[in-house]
């Protein structure tokens, strides 16, 4: 049975910090990515509006030896 994917979403003001959040993570992280989507949005700031930017990236992680097609238990 397939595992289930799993999610990472990062969120900031800035698209340099989202970028910072992001490639930090990708740095530690040892998985296939699978999708990724960025959303610009506007959220409201007193009277004005500023961006918002979402980052959701789908991931999965390795499969364990036993997890693998044709794996056989000594």
């Amino acid at each position: 049975m397939p595992r289930p994917l799993k999610i990472k979403i990062f969120m900031d003001v800035s698209a340099s910090v989202v970028e910072e959040q992001v490639n930090a993570w990708l740095a530690k992280l040892d998985a296939t990515i699978i999708k990724s989507e960025t959303v610009v949005t506007s959220v409201a700031k007193g009277d004005s509006a500023a961006p918002f930017i979402v980052v959701t990236i789908w991931y999965e992680l390795p499969a364990s030896d036993q997890e693998r097609p044709g794996f056989r238990a000594s």
